[in-house]
């Protein structure tokens, strides 16, 4: 068991809280490729071709690289372009990332922002102010419609295969709220320090790596593909009549979020701070058992990412 947490603990070392980090949206946006049709592969490729930045921001640089290796890289960039783009101020769009509202609260603490309702309709690519349920919805809308540039479907894509990977994040479906140490919310586990790493959001997005390379995602996607039983049941979640909405997917990782990131273990340090017995959050060691439960966690949440979003590009992209 050591073995396990010194591994995961080595894996999980500190870098910005952009969800999944690179490898988990590589993973996933390859997820759902594996499940298109060779017809929609393709087509996929062309309309990524179109993307403003495809010169700069789409290349590898890797000249070792078959066919087959490079579209695979260029179907996992735009899974994590969104990250890119956080450097470009054109493209970057901070608030699409995560949903406001409570994933747990403790006490009574006013001023819970509530989930956001439906985009307005007139919302655009160009709209700043959305989160991720609604940024979801204005990507789709956009990648319906055929009359829209084909530079805009191509940044819709790849919108759609980073915020899809978001949605099964357990730490972007929302934040914990307690009265007298998170009044306005721990912003999705940002300011839980752990030992393993910056945070407890910094932990979770690393838990499929934090740097590119290319034989470790090949070997991670093909284990979550292995778990016939989990892969099952992501493509019947996927099939159900609301298996598309995003708030269905949020709530999931609500869920997951209750019970596998706001762990006794976790709020333990944090209601230290509201009994008056810290003066601040302690930083948090988590158990070999909290780590290895996080990583099954998240191939699941993978796994059903990956099915979602191949329906959604299947069905959009016609």
């Amino acid at each position: 068991m050591r073995i396990i947490a010194t591994f995961l603990m080595a894996m999980l070392v500190s870098q910005p809280c952009w969800a999944w980090s690179e490898p988990g949206h590589h993973i996933v946006a390859v997820l759902a490729y594996d499940l298109l049709t060779k017809d929609e592969q393709q087509h996929l490729l062309e309309v990524l071709s179109a993307h403003p930045r495809f010169a700069d921001d789409f290349d590898s640089k890797d000249q070792t690289l078959t066919k087959e290796e490079m579209e695979r890289w260029v179907i996992g960039r735009a899974g994590y372009w969104p990250d890119v783009a956080r450097s470009q101020p054109k493209f970057n769009r901070p608030t699409w990332h995560y949903q406001l509202g409570a994933t747990l609260t403790i006490g009574d603490p006013n001023g819970v922002p509530a989930n956001p309702g439906p985009a307005p309709s007139d919302a655009t690519l160009e709209t700043t102010d959305l989160h991720i349920t609604q940024a979801i919805e204005v990507c789709r809308r956009v990648l319906r419609e055929k009359s829209s540039p084909s530079s805009d479907h191509a940044l819709a894509v790849c919108w759609l295969a980073h915020l899809v990977g978001d949605a099964h994040q357990p730490c972007h479906a929302g934040s914990l709220y307690v009265t007298g140490v998170f009044p306005e919310g721990d912003r999705g586990a940002n300011s839980i320090p752990t030992k393993q790493s910056r945070n407890m959001h910094a932990l979770w997005d690393g838990l499929f790596g934090n740097r590119y390379d290319a034989g470790d995602i090949r070997r991670r996607w093909a284990a979550i593909k292995a778990d016939s039983v989990t892969w099952n049941v992501a493509k019947e979640a996927a099939a159900k009549a609301d298996g598309l909405q995003p708030l269905t997917c949020l709530s999931e990782s609500a869920e997951f979020g209750r019970t596998n990131v706001y762990t006794p273990e976790v709020l333990e340090s944090v209601q230290a701070v509201a009994r008056g017995l810290t003066p601040t959050v302690a930083t948090v060691d988590l158990s070999e058992a909290y780590l290895k439960a996080a990583g099954e966690v998240a191939r699941k949440r993978a796994a059903f990412a990956g099915h979602r979003l191949a329906r959604i590009l299947s069905e959009d992209l016609r």
